[in-house]
């Protein structure tokens, strides 16, 4: 009767070949060389990664100093949303926020005493101090982008914000002229 074999036996001869020709080639390469590059990789990617962190920080400081109130900024975003008649609309928020000072506008973020409608969309939070707030000034700005798209249609800006009566004030559009 013939003896079975374990796996070991059987393939004993294998195993020791492959292992020898394991250790032949872990002899045969330079390891010093080889971690050398790999610390050299391992470098240039963290130095790498400094760089985008350094140039995402300067993003966020750079986004972080547009939410600050100015009127540099003020015009900044009248200029990327779009918004017509610039210069009206920079006379309407010098006066309706006596230049940035007003409690509506630095309390409910509101550069143009908005209400909250309650039709169009808006991107007003709510109502305080009888007029809409915001979560900040650009938001403001957003929202009376989306009131001129809803509203106006062309023509004479001034003609339009007396038409639409913009102002409660009767002499709202020659106060805009002077500014």
């Amino acid at each position: 009767m013939e003896k079975k074999q374990t796996l070991w036996e059987k393939y004993r001869t294998d195993i020791l070949v492959i292992a020898v020709f394991i250790i032949m080639a872990i002899k045969a390469v330079d390891w010093s060389s080889a971690l050398e590059g790999f610390d050299t990789h391992m470098k240039e990617l963290i130095d790498r990664e400094k760089i985008e962190k350094q140039r995402a920080d300067s993003l966020q400081t750079e986004l972080d100093s547009l939410h600050v109130l100015s009127w540099e900024n003020v015009e900044y975003w009248i200029d990327t949303l779009g918004i017509e008649h610039p210069e009206i609309v920079k006379q309407q928020i010098a006066l309706e926020t006596g230049m940035l000072t007003s409690a509506i506008c630095l309390e409910n973020s509101n550069l143009f005493g908005m209400k909250e409608p309650r039709v169009r969309e808006t991107t007003a939070l709510g109502t305080q101090r009888g007029h809409a707030y915001y979560h900040n000034y650009i938001d403001s700005i957003k929202d009376y982008k989306l009131w001129q798209d809803n509203m106006y249609d062309g023509g004479d800006y001034y003609a339009f914000l007396h038409r639409v009566g913009y102002a409660e004030a009767n002499h709202y559009i020659a106060a805009l002229k002077t500014i």
